[in-house]
């Protein structure tokens, strides 16, 4: 019988609380920084009150990565009862994180915690955790299930638009020669995912309704088959947009499920309102 394994995230990942609840999955937050006051994300900051939050302070919000000790503090129970742990993370060049998890691991001498850098964010990251979740929950073995995701990892597409690049910009998250393509007059930029982890513009569109059909058009040439396929469209408090792509998603892609999620407050800092992504 395959030993239990305790599944964990962090909040960067936007996995919708059914998943959260049904997989059993700890989840932990990163901090999100209003005018100096530090709240964690959807701990004590919900994603309602960020956007609300995001439309109303003078100054854009920061982020802080997990710390070591947060880590630390999450996985020690586990540790100390010897039940191994998965952790599975926001992409490494987007945020310090992972790092901190693997500086947590060394602290608790956690020779059972094994630390998934998934290179992706929001539900790009969340559906390798729900993914694991349900490999997990199957009995497969550790190895077989990270086998699994680094495959996963290898053959993703994760692909968005925004209203504005600023945001990004400003976080260090895209130079600013890139982040100019974002204030052009009706330029809708299209940015995804790469293989490192990294985010770049990789193309300009003039209205939302083409962007949106070529975020389609991308799927398809990334895949000729969704049929046995989970894919998750998310927004930045954009639901009726959200709404819109995915319904071209189950019409002209035909997956085996569309999962629609908003982004939470950890990735809406660097990303601002009005944008819709996907990911599978």
């Amino acid at each position: 019988m395959t030993k239990a394994i305790k599944l964990f995230t962090d909040s960067a990942a936007d996995v919708p609380r059914e998943y959260i609840e049904k997989y059993d999955i700890g989840v932990v937050p990163l901090s999100v920084i209003f005018n100096g006051v530090e709240f964690k994300d959807k701990v004590n900051l919900s994603t309602e009150e960020f956007y609300h939050k995001l439309s109303t302070e003078p100054e854009l919000p920061s982020t802080n990565q997990v710390n070591p000790n947060e880590f630390a503090e999450a996985f020690k129970p586990y540790v100390e009862k010897g039940i191994p742990i998965l952790y599975i993370g926001i992409s490494l060049k987007l945020s310090g994180t992972v790092q901190s998890a693997q500086i947590a691991k060394d602290l608790l001498d956690g020779e059972d915690i094994t630390i998934f850098d998934t290179r992706s964010a929001s539900l790009g990251e969340g559906i390798q955790v729900i993914r694991a979740g349900q490999l997990l929950a199957d009995g497969l073995p550790l190895d077989d299930v990270i086998t699994a995701l680094d495959s996963h990892r290898h053959e993703s597409f994760g692909m968005f638009i925004l209203d504005s690049l600023t945001h990004l910009v400003k976080g260090g998250r895209l130079s600013k020669t890139q982040g100019f393509v974002g204030s052009l007059l009706n330029i809708k930029p299209l940015l995804s995912f790469q293989t490192s982890g990294e985010i770049a513009v990789i193309e300009k569109v003039r209205s939302q309704k083409k962007a949106l059909q070529t975020l389609i058009d991308r799927a398809k040439e990334h895949r000729d088959s969704f049929a046995d396929l989970e894919v998750a469209v998310v927004h930045t408090n954009a639901q009726e947009t959200a709404n819109e792509l995915t319904a071209m998603v189950e019409a002209q892609l035909q997956p085996k499920a569309a999962i629609q999620a908003i982004v939470g407050p950890t990735i809406g800092t660097h990303t601002g309102p009005g944008g819709v992504g996907l990911f599978f």
